[in-house]
């Protein structure tokens, strides 16, 4: 009886002994399980979420937007001047006409028609130098260095138009207008006179004698020359249907302003003419075709 009592009791304190670890076994698979379903509550909406697609996926950024430029004509008219001419500033009376294919591409040809020359401050600075009968035969009498001075008649082009900037500017909080910035190049030509159109033309070749004859060191640039041009422009738009058109252009060709003998080979020839910068700032007010523009989606 002893002996059964006493195995009774052991075996009731091995089962004392083993309980912690049960509980401890117990308690971490309920740690794992809770676990689990809080990971399977937050995976199982977000697959379902991305799967689903956004309603602005691929929408644009701005929706219901004026396309001013896109698939529009633009005609303009207005006036330029250059400036930075050494003998005349050339004042313009400039026309325009575009289209627009899409809002940042378009294609355009212009015109601009003198007007005016006005003598610049530094030929009259010049002329006041010069006498009427030059002391040696390099120096031309005032008479000769004005009737070579190169006068514009008009320039006539085509241009590519690429605008990367638009926008809308607020000007003190009550004056609202849409904008956009461009730049364009593109070909033309320039056509040129001497002031008095009746001295020589400038050739090749100048035959006279140097050392006894003045004319020799003159002649008259006229024509159309093939000039590059270039620049950059924007639209401030009053509405929908018209805007001022403001453009910096530079015309780029082989001109000869003085008329004169550059070279020093003592001949004015067309050996004589070199690349020249023209800038032109013009003002356009312009119009657009059709009069309503599109919206976009």
């Amino acid at each position: 009886m002893h002996m059964n009592a006493d195995l009774n009791q052991n075996v009731t304190r091995r089962s004392e002994k083993d309980m912690p670890m049960n509980m401890k076994s117990r308690h971490s698979g309920h740690r794992w399980l809770t676990l689990l379903i809080a990971l399977a509550v937050t995976a199982v909406p977000l697959a379902a979420q991305a799967q689903r697609k956004s309603p602005l996926a691929d929408a644009p950024a701005i929706r219901k937007r004026y396309e001013l430029r896109a698939t529009r004509l633009e005609v303009g008219a207005g006036f330029g001047s250059t400036i930075n001419q050494d003998f005349y500033h050339t004042v313009f009376l400039n026309l325009k006409l575009g289209f627009h294919f899409i809002e940042w591409f378009a294609a355009s040809v212009f015109g601009g028609f003198a007007v005016a020359n006005i003598a610049t401050t530094f030929q009259s600075d010049l002329l006041g130098t010069l006498g009427s009968t030059p002391s040696t035969p390099f120096e031309p009498s005032r008479t000769d260095a004005l009737n070579s001075m190169q006068k514009i008649n008009n320039i006539l082009g085509g241009q590519l138009e690429f605008t990367p900037f638009t926008g809308k500017y607020s000007l003190a909080g009550w004056l609202f207008a849409n904008y956009d910035f461009y730049g364009f190049g593109g070909a033309g030509v320039i056509t040129v006179t001497p002031t008095n159109s009746a001295i020589a033309p400038c050739t090749g070749s100048n035959g006279a004698d140097s050392s006894v004859s003045g004319s020799a060191y003159f002649c008259g640039v006229s024509g159309s020359k093939f000039a590059f041009t270039y620049g950059l422009g924007l639209h401030s738009y009053f509405n929908h249907w018209m805007a001022l058109n403001v453009e910096l252009r530079d015309m780029l060709a082989k001109l000869n302003p003085s008329g004169r003998d550059t070279n020093g080979d003592l001949h004015a020839t067309t050996a004589d003419l070199s690349w020249t910068h023209t800038f032109i700032v013009s003002a356009n007010l312009v119009f657009y075709l059709p009069s309503t523009p599109n919206i976009s989606f």
